[in-house]
């Protein structure tokens, strides 16, 4: 039988490693049982907003998060891992490309006590409407149990 799965990342724009990656993800799913109509959109879009209104959360990044918890953050050392990884590829890579499991790690905190301080933290993974998943990149394994449900 054939599926149709209406999928929505909310992310950064232009798109953070993490962000870039899950949507990656998503993409390297479709089958010839199904189709994944994937749509994309920042965390400040009205399509965010309205999707943060109808939940009760507000939408943001990690920053925000950390912020608005009050969790000190070295976003230096974010920046430089992203940096180390970025140097030693093509100049034309992707996002992606400078994922590493310690981006997650390093983020891990905001990832905790998001919905504790409100937030829906990016990346967001939205199938047929429902957030099944946010605030770190879930396995591709994960993934498509979520899109099989």
């Amino acid at each position: 039988m054939h599926k149709t799965r209406d999928v929505l990342i909310v992310g950064t724009e232009p798109p953070c490693p993490r962000c870039d990656l899950l949507g990656i993800l998503v993409e390297q799913i479709e089958s010839s049982d199904l189709t994944i109509n994937l749509r994309h959109c920042s965390f400040d879009s009205p399509l965010a907003r309205e999707l943060g209104q109808r939940l009760g959360r507000k939408i943001g990044t990690a920053k925000h998060v950390a912020k608005d918890a009050g969790i000190p953050i070295d976003w230096d050392a974010v920046h430089d891992l992203i940096d180390r990884k970025k140097s030693s590829l093509p100049l034309d890579c992707r996002p992606a490309d400078t994922w590493s499991p310690d981006l997650d790690s390093i983020l891990e905190p905001c990832q905790r006590v998001a919905e504790s301080v409100g937030y829906l933290m990016t990346p967001i993974l939205v199938v047929n409407g429902k957030v099944v998943h946010y605030g770190s990149v879930p396995s591709q394994q994960q993934i498509v149990s979520w899109l099989s449900e």
